[in-house]
């Protein structure tokens, strides 16, 4: 897929800058040192059209068909705001890491912490 991007004239900076990420991060994935995260294979198929599935799993198909320029600003602005925040991102990656139940569990309490459950 990088490949790819690069013969579409993508440099690892606008590869980068398109997804709000730092340009090591974007070389690490180049050399296989990490693997894509779930918001960030996220951004990649809001900016590139590379599905998650695809990335993330390896399901095909590979590339989406069309995508909702709304959805698109809205998935961008949320899978950011989790970029930008380290401590929040590593949360999160901790919840996903989590067995359902016990995610179950942690989403019962956060709702009724918020006054939603």
């Amino acid at each position: 897929m990088f490949s790819e991007l690069k013969s579409e004239g993508y440099t690892q900076v606008k590869i980068a800058e398109a997804l709000g990420i730092s340009q090591a991060s974007v070389s690490g994935y180049i050399r296989g040192e990490h693997e894509i995260s779930p918001p960030v294979a996220a951004l990649m198929e809001i900016r590139f059209g590379y599905r998650k599935e695809w990335l993330l799993n390896g399901e095909l198909p590979k590339k989406v068909d069309q995508i909702s320029k709304k959805a698109v600003s809205e998935d961008v602005e949320f899978a950011r705001k989790i970029l930008k925040d380290p401590e929040l991102k590593e949360i999160l990656q901790a919840i996903l890491e989590l067995k359902k139940s016990e995610r179950d569990r942690l989403f019962s309490v956060i709702r009724g912490f918020l006054g939603k459950g």
